[in-house]
């Protein structure tokens, strides 16, 4: 990530993380339309409920699957399957662990 893609990456992090959704929507509007903020994305869907905790979790496998290291990926994953569980959503995390990935070639 070049600095100022860091920087707003941070930025939106913590809107995120103190629930200014408002403020975090208006600058994922403008940032890139890359997976590292589409994590974002999906995080303020989660927070919004626009986005049910189990589409959160598929879509986050499949990023992981081609990302295995994806930047806070993984630690969503974990926020949305509690968020499953908590709300007696079914979820994939119970009954099926992420498959483990092939290094690229």
């Amino acid at each position: 990530m070049t600095a100022g893609h860091d920087a707003l990456y941070e930025t939106i992090a913590q809107l995120l993380s103190t629930e200014a959704l408002d403020e975090a929507r208006s600058a994922l509007e403008k940032a890139p339309r890359d997976q590292t903020f589409q994590v974002l994305r999906i995080k303020l869907g989660l927070l919004d409920g626009s986005m049910p905790s189990g589409m959160a979790m598929q879509k986050l496998i499949q990023m992981m699957r081609e990302t295995p290291d994806l930047r806070g990926a993984k630690t969503l994953y974990q926020e949305a399957s509690r968020l499953a569980y908590s709300g007696r959503e079914s979820s994939v995390a119970h009954s099926h662990p992420p498959p483990p990935v092939e290094p690229k070639r």
